[in-house]
């Protein structure tokens, strides 16, 4: 079992629910091969016949702690972990349906102290209390926030780490949950990948940018730009609304520009709306 993970298991249950007589010979199949020893290779396929798939059925069973043609189980690794040997290819990760957040917090949530942030479960978060929100794209940009020099009218706001992974799939989940109403920040990097984070979520009504100077420009690296080309790509075909003359201008400017960068130099922080 050691080295299988769930892509594994997933490419097990295919190959059952499917009846497939052959998969291609790669590497998560190459794995399984050696890891069971079953199937017969051929070139670029392996196959499988009824007897072969039933044995790998049993075999798996037998191993993982549940029929493979079932699949992998739902729920935590808590609730996995009641039915499988390897609670770790639950579908719920622990991040998920959790946001880290600090700022004006709804009650009955706890003021915090400069410094401090929270790791909240989404239904423990009064969204209809929530007057503004703020999404930072890098963490330690979320936790230097208050020495950002931003828009006095951010204050009360929580603030929102937009995180990877489980804390991502919050932070949509939460922009997803929020009133219609409610205000919508994103403080990304000034480059390609931060403003196509912004365009690709499923709430956003401003943009929080530096305003920009030579010393600030001047720390912008245009190596890291080129290397956006794909979320590049991506802006050119977006409906960015009144974010299209941000992308015209860093297209112009051409250089990346970090959160990191815009603190040191105490960049003085505008909002851009998308819709004017």
């Amino acid at each position: 079992m050691a080295g299988l993970s769930r892509s594994h298991h997933n490419a097990v249950h295919r190959l059952l629910r499917e009846r497939l007589e052959r998969v291609e010979f790669n590497r998560t199949w190459q794995q399984l091969h050696v890891h069971f020893e079953l199937g017969r290779p051929s070139g670029k396929w392996l196959h499988f016949d009824v007897e072969t798939r039933r044995l790998l059925q049993r075999l798996a069973r037998d191993e993982w702690g549940f029929d493979p043609l079932e699949g992998v189980p739902d729920g935590s690794r808590r609730e996995v972990a009641a039915r499988a040997v390897d609670e770790k290819i639950a579908r719920r990760r622990p991040d998920d349906d959790f946001v880290l957040v600090k700022g004006a917090l709804p009650a009955p949530l706890p003021a915090l102290a400069r410094g401090l942030s929270l790791r909240v479960a989404l239904p423990q978060l009064d969204t209809a209390a929530i007057a503004r929100l703020v999404l930072i794209e890098n963490l330690d940009s979320f936790d230097d926030w208050e020495d950002y020099p931003a828009a006095a009218e951010l204050a009360g706001s929580l603030i929102v780490y937009r995180g990877h992974r489980g804390l991502a799939r919050g932070a949509r989940q939460l922009l997803e949950r929020l009133p219609a109403a409610t205000p919508v920040v994103v403080f990304p990097d000034y480059d390609p990948a931060g403003l196509a984070i912004a365009a690709s979520l499923p709430r956003a009504d401003a943009l929080l940018l530096p305003e920009l100077d030579e010393a600030l420009l001047a720390c912008g690296s245009r190596a890291h730009f080129d290397r956006q080309f794909r979320q590049a790509r991506q802006l050119e075909e977006a409906e960015l609304g009144g974010w299209r003359a941000v992308w015209e201008e860093m297209k112009g400017q051409r250089v990346s520009i970090k959160q990191q960068h815009m603190l040191a130099l105490g960049a003085h922080l505008r909002l851009v709306p998308l819709r004017a």
